[in-house]
């Protein structure tokens, strides 16, 4: 046994130390919340290389193979652990500004600045920095990110150095179950601090001759700049944001209606410069050289003419991978393409999976955070999948038969290659899937057939011409324009098409995130087939094995997507016993989770923080939601119509689909919530306004009451109608809540006079923990064990107030804020939150 695994290791030896390395970075992850240090690690790696060369000396092939894999794995446990800790150097920013505050950084700008229409995004590199209260500068290192709310001043250039005054702070996220974790996102690129800018004014350029070092350094950022300059001034806005994300890797400009096109049609990933643009460049690159040297009789006669022209593509590949900013797609698709030549000149061209895990070998020596990142992992499971069928594809674009005519051998070829173009899609599809919902939770199904009009329009129309618009710019302008304005009728007719794939109805699946545990197995029967089917090719087959393998690798499949479209949450939701309540961290705003027995599940309100391209109900509730395992709501509640009580809530209506929206009022107080209303209607859910004492919800022992009329209000502002919700238990539990918006103290002192069942066990804090709320009498007639107080990390002072602090204090109630502790679950045993670093 262990010699047949010895055998198939050095057969496949370079993917086998891929796979290893990869282990150990993962295995960081698990044992980084455990304390481990990277020394053991490298001390156990230096064991096993010593080890692998001794066994390897001594001709012991299988035991060198083992030990040299041990090696590789200890070695990722090792580099994945140094690479997730943070900077050790006390005059690194991460140890300078540990909390919010206001500096001045000397700094050198990093790149070419991203604007979104609304602010921009710049990254510099500091050197030295002055807080507010300090005298002097004092060195310091380290990249910070920076935002300002206005276009980017263009004669500030990547490279040059700047004085910019910003309140810098460590980066926060919301911290709820299956949320973004942006901090970590930023650490894994070597950011720690960011900030804001408050106005252009706050930046000085700082004039110094630089090196010859130094502007070499900064040539590619420069270049990179100039073109993006060059493309705002000559096309159509909204084209241009388009070519520029294809060219120079520049993204930010692009859309909120232009992203949800792509990725609603399956196309998104054209967007990101890969294999597929590098290809196209090398391919381009390629023929112009080799026909250029073919011109010459004394080349051809004299030397590899081909294996010449393919040496000569590298270094523009190399130059245009730097203009486009090198992420891992890019760096990924350069080291194949590098791989592919270099085999080509060498006459030693093999399987697509050696430069694969070649490039993937390289980017986790270079950078192992990569791995975490879904890029990294879509790009090389992409071109993995295109890889598994490439044996499909050999035999669908096979040899042609000569006897057909000129016309029907051209409609033949066309058709196998819109037939090995549609085989491609699906295979990334398929190979792709469960990442895509693990990240984003939506799955394209038109985007087999999109990708075959789109991506040939963009790759072999407007990608080319891009390709030759770009070093023209710099010798020829004029022609460089009109190769970008022949280029965006190309452009323009793709986004059409990817408006109308995108307008299908049911192009798109919204799914819950598939566990680990099932993602595995869904790979794992992948490759079980796969086996199967080469089983049954070899010379050595054993057919009852292979067809057992391949019907048990079919099966699981089918199994595991099962699961994946019906999870497991939905389909045994009716065994659930108890009651859950989680408010979950929104920011300024609020928004309740409740499940009741047997299966129930309700949203109270579902607003709070907003900005361009980050929606409350798309990245934080419905990310909530889809961890769990939860297609459908029963029922959403909409205490008041106060943007920051459901601005989220028209994602929800479309993807989660409740039978009821109960609100307090027909008419806001501005557009969206009559938008909102007028959804509801389209998509057939029931819109009622609760009776005063109407059990709205009933499940079990369990039940929401509503206790205040909407059309009894108790004062003349909009918060003072806001509904009044009590949820409890039967049955001796004393386990409730009381939901009261963002009533003020005059509701609340109508409340208590009116002799309304408060008394509850936890109490949801009016208007978000403010003065105007959160009377004392109100609280004592409440009475609960623990007030929760949703509210965002900006406002601390404001929400909640001191005052309502040492109020709480004082009458012995325990305050829970979402902005200190994340989201916070309460069941009738036991109350949990997010950040485990917090105590009671």
């Amino acid at each position: 046994m262990i010699t047949r695994l010895a055998r198939l290791l050095s057969n496949h030896l370079l993917l086998a130390a891929t796979f290893s390395l990869a282990m150990g970075i993962f295995g960081a992850l698990a044992c980084q919340p455990l304390g481990c240090t990277p020394g053991p690690f490298l001390l156990l790696s230096l064991l096993f290389a010593t080890s692998a060369l001794y066994a390897h000396r001594r001709r012991h092939a299988q035991a060198a193979i083992l030990l040299l894999l041990s090696f590789l794995f200890s070695t990722g446990l090792a580099h994945g652990l140094l690479a997730m800790r943070a900077p050790t150097d006390s005059s690194h920013v991460f140890h300078l500004i540990r909390e919010e505050q206001e500096a001045v950084l000397i700094c050198t700008l990093e790149q070419l600045p991203g604007y979104n229409g609304k602010y921009s995004t710049l990254l510099v590199d500091v050197h030295s920095l002055r807080m507010k209260e300090d005298a002097g500068f004092i060195a310091a290192r380290g990249l910070v990110q920076l935002k300002l709310k206005d276009p980017w001043p263009r004669y500030l250039m990547p490279g040059d150095q700047l004085a910019v005054r910003a309140r810098l702070s460590p980066p926060s996220t919301f911290q709820n179950p299956g949320g973004f974790d942006y901090p970590t996102y930023l650490a894994r690129q070597d950011i720690w601090i960011t900030g804001w800018i408050g106005s252009p004014l706050f930046i000085q350029q700082i004039e110094n001759e630089p090196t010859l070092l130094h502007r070499l350094r900064f040539l590619p950022e420069g270049l990179r700049t100039r073109i993006s300059t060059f493309i705002d001034q000559k096309v159509d806005p909204e084209i241009a944001s388009v070519y520029k994300a294809l060219l120079i890797g520049e993204a930010s400009g692009i859309s909120e209606e232009i992203l949800e096109a792509f990725k609603g049609s399956g196309t998104m990933h054209i967007l990101s410069i890969s294999g597929a643009h590098l290809s196209i460049l090398a391919a381009f690159l390629f023929f112009c050289l080799y026909w250029l040297l073919r011109r010459s009789e004394k080349m051809i006669l004299r030397y590899p003419v081909k294996k010449i022209a393919a040496a000569l593509c590298l270094p523009p590949l190399a130059i245009y991978s730097l203009l486009a900013g090198a992420g891992t797609p890019v760096i990924r698709s350069l080291i194949m393409i590098f791989v592919f030549m270099i085999a080509l000149c060498a006459d030693k061209q093999k399987s697509l999976f050696i430069p694969l895990a070649l490039a993937a070998l390289l980017i986790l020596v270079w950078e192992p955070a990569s791995l975490f990142t879904a890029s990294f992992q879509l790009s090389f499971m992409a071109v993995a999948s295109m890889a598994m069928a490439a044996p499909l594809l050999a035999a669908i674009t096979g040899a042609e038969t000569t006897t057909e005519g000129r016309t029907a051998r051209i409609g033949r070829l066309l058709f196998r290659y819109l037939l090995a173009g549609f085989t491609v899609s699906m295979a990334v599809t398929v190979g792709t899937a469960p990442l895509l919902l693990f990240y984003f939770n939506r799955l394209s199904l038109i985007g087999p057939a999109a990708n075959l009009l789109i991506e040939g329009l963009i790759c072999f129309w407007s990608l080319p011409l891009g390709f030759l618009a770009c070093p023209l710019i710099f010798i020829a302008p004029p022609a460089a324009d009109l190769l970008l304005q022949l280029g965006g009728y190309g452009l323009t007719l793709s986004l059409r098409l990817a408006a109308f794939f995108n307008g299908l109805p049911f192009s798109t699946l919204w799914l819950p995130t598939p566990p680990p545990v099932l993602m595995v197995l869904y790979y794992a029967a992948i490759l079980l087939f796969l086996w199967s089917l080469s089983a049954l090719r070899g010379a050595d087959a054993r057919p009852l094995i292979a067809k057992t393998a391949m019907a048990g690798g079919g099966g699981l499949w089918l199994l595991s997507l099962f699961f994946i479209f019906m999870p497991p949450a939905e389909l045994f939701k009716d065994s659930i016993p108890a009651s859950e309540i989680t408010f979950l961290d929104v920011g300024q705003g609020s928004s309740t989770f409740l499940q009741l027995p047997t299966g129930k599940r309700l949203l109270i309100d579902g607003g709070g923080s907003e900005s361009p391209r980050f929606n409350v109900g798309e990245d934080i509730i419905a990310r909530f939601l889809w961890q769990r395992g939860i297609k459908r709501l029963d029922m959403i509640m909409v205490t008041h119509s106060d943007a920051d009580h459901y601005n989220g809530i028209p994602f929800l209506l479309h993807r989660f689909r409740p039978q009821t929206l109960w609100v307090n009022d027909f008419s806001g107080h501005d557009p969206n919530w009559d938008a909102m209303l007028q959804l509801a209607h389209r998509l057939h859910i029931s819109v009622r306004i609760p009776q005063s004492g109407e059990t709205l919800i009933r499940a079990g022992n369990a039940g929401i009451v509503s206790l205040g009329n909407p059309s009894e209000p108790y004062g003349n502002a909009i918060n003072d109608s806001s509904l009044i919700l009590r949820f409890g238990e039967d049955g001796g539990h004393d386990f409730s809540c009381l939901f009261a918006g963002d009533i003020s103290h005059k509701a609340e002192a109508q409340l208590v006079n009116e002799k309304i069942p408060l008394p509850s066990t936890f109490l949801l804090s009016p208007h978000h923990g403010s003065s105007t709320s959160n009377s004392e009498a109100f609280l004592q007639a409440v009475n609960p064990r623990a007030m929760i107080v949703s509210a965002g990390r900006h406002r601390s002072d404001k929400f909640p107030t001191p005052e309502v602090r040492q109020r709480c204090a004082a009458l012995g109630i325990t305050m829970l804020i979402t902005a200190e502790h994340g989201a916070i679950t309460i069941t009738d045993k036991e109350i949990t939150w997010q950040d485990r670093d917090r105590d009671w």
